[in-house]
């Protein structure tokens, strides 16, 4: 297959999309489990797959899904795979992830890395695409 010039972009938006699907799956916030006066207080936790989570995880099957259409094709550069689709979808979800962390302080809860890893994940990944995206908007094109 003949190389596409700035080809390379999709590395870090495959690898961020895909650590974007693993975050549904981790936890996102954790409350309770501790003792008050000796009275435990029962502990509950949260998903990804719930709130604004689910944005998140939308945007990372979206774009996995951009991702296979071109690679099935057998060559890059339809209509949908252009860096600037994927930075939509990389500020879609990266719009919910602030506006979850904003939800979760908004309420006390500061969300610590240790104490939401999904959150985490998810931010991470979405700078991954967006990363990617930057790095295909700035790559030389063909003249």
């Amino acid at each position: 297959m003949p190389s596409v010039p700035g080809g390379r972009f999709r590395v870090p938006i495959l690898l961020g999309s895909l650590l974007m699907v693993a975050a549904g799956f981790l936890t996102w916030w954790q409350a309770g489990g501790e003792s008050v006066e000796g009275v435990p207080i029962p502990a509950s936790t949260g998903i990804g797959l719930e709130g604004p989570g689910i944005v998140v995880y939308g945007a990372a099957l979206a774009t996995l899904v951009l991702l296979d259409i071109g690679y099935m094709r057998g060559r890059w550069g339809f209509v949908l795979d252009g860096p600037w689709v994927y930075l939509v979808l990389g500020l879609i979800a990266a719009a919910a992830v602030a506006y979850r962390i904003w939800e979760l302080w908004s309420v006390g809860f500061l969300p610590l890395p240790q104490h939401s890893p999904g959150l985490a994940a998810a931010a991470v990944g979405a700078g991954l695409v967006l990363y990617g995206a930057g790095r295909g908007i700035s790559a030389r094109r063909p003249t």
